[in-house]
């Protein structure tokens, strides 16, 4: 970690340190209430109680850690790309979801966000964002009963016979359809 970063991390943490302690005293003051009977500022509380200890964690990392030589150009480069690419994977995620739905498209968008972070085998991107993805609708949309997006049910059905056609397994079952058929499917074959 260079000295210019140290710094920025510190300061960055020290202020989402304040806006928590700030969140949290507001929603105290809010009420919180129990569990089984939630206040206004229950969520507001526990989200303020989230990112002070991480704000925490932050500052403490910051502090510790010894300074290092700057980056080279072409890492700053390829960091900031990365940043570019994911902003606008974030902005088509938003735009997808009303069409495509909340699992088609948060599983698409956390298989690429695990491909360009951490290029690894394609294996694990994709189990782990399906791991992800269920996770995530299984918290949110059954525990905590929140409404996602369906999107179109036709547009999810033909994803959904693409995307199982494409990746026929042929020891498993008796044939193994090309490219071209699961493009047939998806495309010519009405619903």
């Amino acid at each position: 970690m260079n000295k210019t970063m140290k710094i920025h991390d510190q300061l960055s943490s020290l202020f989402w340190l304040g806006l928590s302690v700030y969140v949290c005293r507001e929603s105290l003051r809010l009420g919180v209430g129990t569990l089984r009977n939630p206040g206004m500022g229950l969520m507001a509380f526990g989200g303020s109680i989230l990112l002070g200890v991480f704000s925490l964690a932050l500052l403490i990392q910051a502090t510790i850690k010894k300074t290092t030589p700057n980056a080279s150009p072409t890492e700053a480069s390829t960091l900031w790309n990365r940043v570019i690419s994911v902003l606008f994977a974030l902005l088509i995620y938003a735009e997808l979801m009303p069409i495509a739905g909340y699992l088609i498209t948060t599983f698409l968008l956390m298989g690429f966000l695990f491909w360009i972070v951490k290029k690894g085998k394609i294996g694990w991107v994709v189990i782990s964002s399906l791991l992800t993805t269920v996770l995530s609708y299984m918290i949110f949309s059954k525990w905590l009963n929140c409404q996602f997006p369906e999107g179109s049910s036709d547009f999810e059905e033909e994803v959904w016979v693409f995307f199982i056609t494409f990746f026929w397994d042929s020891r498993s079952f008796l044939i193994q359809p090309t490219f071209f058929s699961a493009l047939s499917v998806f495309w010519l074959e009405p619903w």
